[in-house]
This record gives C-alpha cells, structure tokens and sequence, in this order.
C-alpha cells in the first residue's frame, strides 16, 4: 500500500510540473491589432563608494642653494592623484585636503617642519561629470623660488567638486615645494603627504 502512495504522489508531481511547464505565460496586456501594447521597463541604480587614489611613493629633486639670500629647494611632482564618485548622488560634490608630516633626516639631521612644504594641485588633467571641478591652487605649479601653493603646517584644500550630480571623476597633477634649512646635511629626508576626501 504503501509503495501505491508513493507512485502515485510521483506521478502526480510530474503532471503538475509539466503543465506548469505548458502554461501560458501571464500578460499585463493583451492588444487587438494595429494596437500599441504597452510593456513597462524599470531598473535600480545602486549607489557606489566615493574613494580617492594616490600614489604610493614620489622622489623630489634637490636643486642647489641660490639666491640672495641663499634658500635651498626640493621640488618635484607627486604623481596622479584621482577621486572616483559612483555615489550617484544629488548633490554629488566632494572636498580633498592635504596634510604633510614633518620631514625627518635618516639618521640625525634637523627636522624640516610641515610648514616649509608646500602643495601646488594645479588644474584637473582630466575629468568627467556633471558640476565644477575646483584646483585648490591653481598654479601654474612652477619650480621654487619662491615657492608655489600653500604651506601645509595646517591641513590645506586641495580640490573641490562643487555644483555635482550623478557620478564624477577627477585626475589632476600635484607638486611639492620643500624648503631645506642651510644647516641640512648630506642622507635622505622622508615625510608622509596624506589626502582626505570627505
């Protein structure tokens, strides 16, 4: 008896499935001819991240020491730096600072502080979007003396995205002014360059 219960309810799961299978699809419409019939289309947009790149490491070139009176220069480029908005958001309008650390000798020359290092952004290189991509210096980013941009004892603006909608991005071209103290002596000096954007 009951191997019965158990071919038939077999059986009869597969008739179910096969007419499923046969049944005609549902329509929200059904035209007579010469009839536009109507299909309605919808998608989703997903918001993305809002993120910056930067890059890992940069080699300033040390000028000699000139002028009157005598100042001491490195300066050079820091790379590309980007920021990619696929937040797709209204408004999409973003804010990238800068900071410095203090440069510091190998082994135990003086300390150069923040605030004799100077950040040129100079305008986007490249950008796509909706709004108003904003240098926070607009250079031209020339080579010191004197130096160009703004000194970064305190944090400094380094781009704007104003007036944005949608999705957004932006490359531009930083340099870097460092004014070495005359009493400098000869091994490597390293700090740390950081961008926020918010």
């Amino acid at each position: 008896m009951k191997r019965q219960l158990t071919a038939g309810a077999v059986v009869g799961a597969a008739v179910l499935a096969a007419g499923l299978l046969n049944a005609a699809p549902a329509y929200a419409a059904d035209c007579l001819d010469t009839v536009a019939c109507p299909t309605d289309v919808t998608f989703d947009i997903a918001p993305g991240a809002l993120n910056i790149t930067v890059p890992d490491n940069a080699t300033l070139t040390t000028q000699a020491p000139s002028g009157t009176p005598t100042t001491w220069w490195a300066y050079g480029s820091l790379g590309d730096v980007t920021v990619t908005d696929l937040r797709a958001s209204d408004p999409a309008n973003w804010v990238v600072s800068v900071a410095s650390t203090d440069f510091t000798h190998s082994t135990t020359g003086p300390l150069i502080a923040s605030s004799d290092v100077y950040y040129c952004s100079g305008p986007a290189t490249s950008s796509d979007g909706v709004g108003d991509f904003n240098p926070g210096q607009a250079g031209p980013c020339t080579a010191p003396p004197p130096p160009v941009g703004d000194a970064l004892g305190t944090s400094q603006t380094a781009f704007t995205h104003t007036s944005g909608v949608g999705v957004n991005d932006a490359t531009w071209t930083p340099s870097l002014s460092v004014q070495i103290p005359l009493d400098a002596i000869a091994g490597t000096y390293a700090g740390v360059i950081t961008h926020t954007v918010t």
